[in-house]
């Protein structure tokens, strides 16, 4: 008898010494959040996932308790609602009150305060965003109007990326530096993003946006200008099976990543459309590789913007086969092949485009 009741003592030390002693702690109040449940989110293939919840009773604060293994980025939202609070998640406490739009926020992590600091430098800059959204969706009946509000917003916009450029600059040993990097990495080439991903703190290893550009990083360098183009081929919009090298042929070749859902891409087109008509009798040729994932808003946006060249996809969205091998990030997005089947130039647009063009022809 004595011998079991030992082993169990020891079993059950064993266990309770298996269990993490490390819990997140996680406390909210928010505004109009009675009788709402409270969710905390993740991202997972662009889509929100629920990791915990709990239902909000009017006056009191709302817990949430649990173990995190390292770091992770994730958003607080309630029920019926589209308003997210993102959060650098441990195993520390956060006490969240004020309103989703504008919510206070008390931590012991110091990654969590990181992102604190950045945000409240950001928020001049997104609350006037906010408002020139607002307005242009007011303004939708009044192109001139919309137009007008549009040129604000991108040079809002470009402030945005410049604040990102400065604080990570400034704090290569804050948390937050690498979200600000992962809201503009994809305007750096290779080089570009390896030094300053090498800048910050080795720590910010383990966060998994550090990691994604990490892996991006790595096939950008795979795609570099003077590297041979890597094929792969999709189905076109009549379902037969479509190869890069199938419309290279020796060509000067422009792969075109774009989607019917991007604004941008679909204004650039025009400009593409007499690009292609101007130099297509002298060996240049355009792939459009769609991100889409509706067929049918696919070949409706081909017929609506007249595009006369090659189209192939996968209809995978952003886990695109093709945007994966070249490292895309943003669209629209192009890749420009020389003759000889090298990587001649990335992302040029317009008047660099045509120079381009020019002197590999």
């Amino acid at each position: 008898m004595r011998k079991l009741i030992y082993t169990l003592v020891v079993v059950s030390l064993v266990v309770s010494c298996n269990q993490p002693d490390e819990k997140y702690s996680l406390r909210v109040n928010l505004e109009n959040s009675g009788g709402k449940y409270i969710k905390l989110l993740y991202v997972e293939d662009r889509k929100y996932v629920v990791f915990d919840s709990v239902l909000a009773v009017t006056g009191s604060f709302a817990e949430m308790t649990g173990h995190l293994d390292g770091l992770r980025t994730m958003y607080l939202t309630m029920e019926n609602s589209y308003g997210t609070i993102q959060l650098l998640m441990e195993n520390s406490s956060y006490e969240i009150s004020g309103s989703l739009e504008d919510p206070v926020i008390t931590s012991d992590s110091k990654a969590q305060n990181d992102l604190n600091g950045y945000s409240e430098g950001l928020r001049p800059i997104d609350d006037q965003m906010n408002r020139v959204r607002n307005a242009m969706i007011a303004q939708s009946e009044n192109k001139e109007m919309r137009d007008s509000l549009r040129d604000v917003y991108y040079t809002l916009y470009d402030l945005r990326d410049n604040y990102d450029s400065v604080y990570m600059a400034g704090h290569p040993d804050s948390y937050a530096s690498v979200i600000a990097l992962r809201e503009i990495f994809y305007m750096y080439d290779a080089e570009g993003l390896e030094t300053v991903l090498s800048s910050l703190d080795p720590s910010f290893a383990e966060m998994k946006e550090y990691q994604y550009m990490k892996g991006k990083l790595e096939r950008m360098k795979a795609v570099a200008v003077g590297q041979p183009f890597p094929d792969f081929g999709m189905q076109t919009p009549e379902g037969e099976m479509l190869r890069v090298s199938d419309v290279h042929h020796d060509n000067l070749l422009l792969i075109d990543f774009w989607a019917s859902w991007c604004g941008p891409c679909r204004r650039a087109n025009p400009e593409m459309i007499e690009i292609y008509n101007d130099y297509r009798g002298r060996g240049f040729d355009i792939l459009g590789v769609s991100l889409d994932r509706d067929y049918a808003s696919w070949v409706k946006a081909i017929a609506d913007d007249r595009l006369p060249w090659h189209q192939i996809s996968d209809l995978k969205y952003w886990n695109s086969e093709g945007a994966e091998i070249y490292g895309v990030a943003a669209i629209p997005y192009s890749v420009l092949i020389d003759r000889e089947g090298k990587i001649a130039a990335r992302d040029l647009h317009g008047t660099e485009l045509r120079k381009a063009i020019e002197s590999l022809l």
